[in-house]
């Protein structure tokens, strides 16, 4: 390894140092190639989203910029200097890989989302209590992302993500959740994954829990999906109920036998499907509470009715994929496994901080797991970062097409499924509602929000108004080894500055989105 000049700072905080020499900065620690320099951000980036190296003429026109932003790296910038990653570059090169990258044969695509299931309550992301062997069997067999989050930290806004390839605040659904009594929902304008692989002839089913919206106009029919057997909310609330397409057909509902229904409606499509190329989505109910699960769990797991809930979930993974085996489609079908945020009052965080509703890692973290035989190499891990918006963007990638909306958030994760370790992000955002409370990058997470929870209840500490408190801002180490529980702000100024700007950039352009939280205000 290069060793530091004489001139060099060292430091080495908790597992991590940093060297700072001729400009250029080394990461240390679990998870990080010690040879590698710390990743900066695109030039050419709206949001910290790649979009693609640099054309040589444009680079030589753009040296200045490139100077400032290793200068505001290496902490020799001053605080005005533009963020890296600026969403006020805002673009409209719309997301998605072109006709090179469409796939020689459409897969089948599954997408399985779990229910406020944690970064921890999976074998394969060390689960001692649960067993789940066909979730890790389907790990085994593909890819599993050890930084894998959502895109928000509650339930309809981080669906909104993953079925636009947007941040909810694009789509008006980044303001807590859609409740019994909401009248807002899923726009119409808004592409999702159903619509993007119609385009391409696909048949599709939405089964489950959908929870963007009460309306007909809001729900899986009216948004690329030919079949819906589910529920459009969510299974805590007065107006949960089971719907076949557009028929009511049981409230209440007995949600003991709902895992298993969800199931045998999923099995029935990729049996009637099989010849030709299908979008199945998945969206179980559970471990959401209250919680249910069939006799035949009841009891079963480790720990608790939650357990047994998963357990269930892991069964019914187990019986999708035999389903595509038995249809001899399984060499040609792309899974998708994941979950909408972290876990509530019960479940695994797998040692991160916080859950469900936090700016923590256990709030936004989740199992992310891809297999695609022939293209995604079995038993692989990767520490590149990926957000569910990704999933939009890499499905377009792999048919070749290029997403509707002018502004998607999401990348492409295609280039990671065949074999890169580097992540297309520069920068993921972490919202609170509608405002934007953290900012990550590959090695290094900035928050200035978060949520103590105690025996007053819960109060905000960080973003506190203006005259009340400073703020409190913390740079966290992304490999959450330590759960988040010290900041490197005061040790690493450049870094700090370099995120702070790029927080602050995200805010200057998300704001001019806010639509529903308007009264709270920044402290400045």
């Amino acid at each position: 390894m290069e060793q530091s000049q004489p001139d060099a700072q060292r430091v080495e905080p908790a597992g991590r140092g940093l060297l700072l020499g001729r400009g250029q900065l080394l990461a240390f620690g679990r998870g990080h190639d010690a040879r590698r320099p710390v990743r900066q951000p695109r030039l050419d980036d709206d949001r910290g989203l790649l979009r693609g190296l640099l054309p040589a003429r444009h680079a030589r026109a753009r040296l200045p910029e490139i100077a400032a932003v290793l200068l505001l790296a290496a902490g020799c910038a001053g605080p005005d200097t533009p963020a890296p990653g600026s969403p006020d570059a805002e673009t409209s090169q719309p997301a998605g890989g072109g006709p090179s990258a469409r796939a020689a044969t459409p897969p089948n695509i599954v997408v399985i989302l779990a229910d406020d299931l944690g970064y921890g309550d999976i074998g394969a992301y060390g689960a001692k209590r649960i067993r789940t062997p066909n979730i890790d069997r389907l790990a085994a067999a593909g890819l599993r992302f050890t930084q894998g989050y959502a895109s928000a930290n509650v339930c309809s806004p981080s669906r909104a993500g993953l079925m636009t390839g947007r941040y909810a605040i694009r789509s008006g659904l980044a303001f807590k959740v859609v409740d019994a009594g909401s009248t807002h929902g899923l726009p119409e304008a808004e592409e999702t994954l159903g619509e993007l692989v119609k385009r391409e002839g696909y048949r599709t089913l939405y089964v489950g829990k959908w929870h963007l919206g009460n309306f007909p106009e809001h729900l899986p029919l009216k948004h690329g999906f030919d079949e819906f057997f589910g529920a459009p909310a969510s299974n805590d609330m007065p107006n949960f109920a089971l719907y076949d397409g557009d028929v009511l057909v049981e409230q209440p509902v007995d949600q003991s036998t709902l895992t298993r229904r969800y199931t045998d409606r999923a099995m029935r499509f990729i049996a009637e499907n099989s010849d030709a190329p299908f979008m199945l989505f998945l969206a179980h109910t559970f471990p959401h509470i209250p919680l249910y699960a069939s006799g035949e769990f009841l009891g079963k797991s480790g720990a608790g009715l939650y357990g047994d809930t998963v357990e269930e979930l892991d069964w019914s993974t187990g019986q999708l994929l035999a389903a595509l085996e038995e249809q001899g489609i399984s060499e040609n079908t792309l899974v998708i496994f994941t979950s909408d945020n972290g876990p509530f009052f019960e479940g695994g965080t797998g040692g991160l901080r916080g859950g469900k509703g936090t700016s923590w890692d256990g709030g936004y973290r989740v199992p992310l797991i891809a297999s695609w035989p022939g293209v995604v190499a079995a038993g692989r891990v990767t520490g590149a970062m990926a957000m569910n918006i990704d999933v939009l963007p890499t499905i377009a990638d792999i048919l070749g097409l290029e997403a509707a909306a002018a502004t998607v958030d999401g990348r492409s994760l295609l280039p990671v499924f065949r074999g890169a370790e580097e992540s297309a992000h520069d920068f993921l955002y972490y919202f609170n509602n509608e405002r934007v409370v953290g900012v990550r990058s590959q090695d290094w997470k900035y928050v200035t929000h978060a949520y103590y929870l105690g025996s007053l209840g819960a109060f905000e500490k960080f973003d506190q108004l203006p005259g009340f408190a400073a703020p409190y801002e913390m740079l966290l180490d992304a490999d959450g080894i330590d759960g988040e529980a010290y900041s490197y702000a005061d040790r690493f100024p450049g870094i700090l500055n370099a995120h702070k700007e790029a927080l602050m950039s995200a805010r200057r352009h998300f704001d001019t989105l806010r639509t529903r939280d308007l009264e709270t205000t920044y402290p400045q």
